[in-house]
């Protein structure tokens, strides 16, 4: 297998189409097809199959894609270092921010990353464990800044706690549930969760057991901060929400926090990183200066 061949197959198996593929990487089709076919003459399988409406992959390029995401990662990884090397400004770095991190510190930490590397490519969304993790873990992404309970990771995960806030209960204003004041009250109600067993939501529900308390069934799968928002505010569901966030006007408009008199569990926000695979120059820098934001402000 090489490299060339390891790209053109991702190529392909995420444009969903030979032509897509082609023009995506700059090739001839021909170019590219005959990529694919050394690749799969050299493993001996078919790797895809071609259809009507594009591509698919055979069982074999699906458990190929696994692993050559994480070659190609590591490849750009190590093309990386060496470009930073020559040229201390460039490089890459692909992250995941809880939205409660990106909104406080990521701002800061992002003018002081630009100061020292004002060519690196830069690449973010939002740090929710189920959606996060999965790109972690196939080198998509460099490191994940998230809400989650470390003793849920996967072993193939290294983690450390950056700092820790606590949570509130919300819900829309004039919500037949906002002068509730004990959990039991709010056994019934629909909640917004992240569906992730490695988030906060884990312990949020353990919290219920741990107190007695049914645990909430009515549970809408919301790992999406925006949707989680818009729902909040025009909906009867609820959900614990970091606190730290409603500061921002946009954010606390229109909702409105229960006086919950239980003693809600902190929030511990941490970063997760790929065990055995070191960060490239780039997020290095950018989770130093995100540390350093973070000392700063508190």
């Amino acid at each position: 297998m090489k490299f060339h061949q390891l790209k053109a197959f991702l190529t392909v198996a995420e444009q969903g189409s030979i032509r897509a593929a082609a023009r995506s990487l700059h090739l001839s089709q021909a170019a590219l097809t005959k990529s694919l076919k050394e690749l799969e003459q050299d493993l001996g399988v078919s790797l895809v199959l071609r259809t009507a409406r594009g591509v698919q992959l055979t069982e074999y390029g699906q458990r190929l894609k696994i692993r050559a995401r994480m070659v190609v990662s590591e490849m750009r990884r190590a093309e990386d270092d060496i470009a930073h090397m020559k040229d201390a400004g460039t490089g890459s770095v692909a992250a995941a921010i809880t939205p409660t991190t990106a909104m406080s510190f990521l701002p800061q930490a992002y003018r002081a990353f630009r100061k020292q590397m004002p060519h690196a490519q830069v690449s973010l969304i939002e740090g929710f464990p189920g959606v996060a993790l999965p790109r972690l873990r196939d080198g998509s992404l460099d490191f994940v800044v998230a809400v989650v309970v470390a003793e849920q990771l996967a072993p193939e995960f290294d983690y450390f706690e950056l700092y820790q806030s606590h949570s509130a209960i919300v819900a829309r204003k004039g919500h037949p549930l906002a002068q509730c004041t004990t959990l039991a009250e709010l056994v019934d109600a629909e909640w917004l969760l992240n569906p992730s067993p490695e988030s906060s939501t884990r312990r949020l529900l353990d919290f219920f057991s741990e107190r007695g308390l049914a645990v909430p069934r009515r549970v809408v799968e919301c790992p999406s901060f925006v949707i989680a928002h818009a729902l909040l505010r025009e909906s009867d569901a609820i959900a614990s929400l970091p606190a730290p966030l409603l500061d921002y006007p946009w954010v606390g408009e229109g909702l409105a926090v229960l006086p919950i008199v239980d003693p809600m569990p902190p929030i511990a926000i941490g970063v997760v990183t790929r065990r055995n695979s070191p960060l490239t120059p780039a997020a290095s820098l950018m989770l130093d200066c995100l540390q350093d934001a973070i000392g700063r402000a508190r």
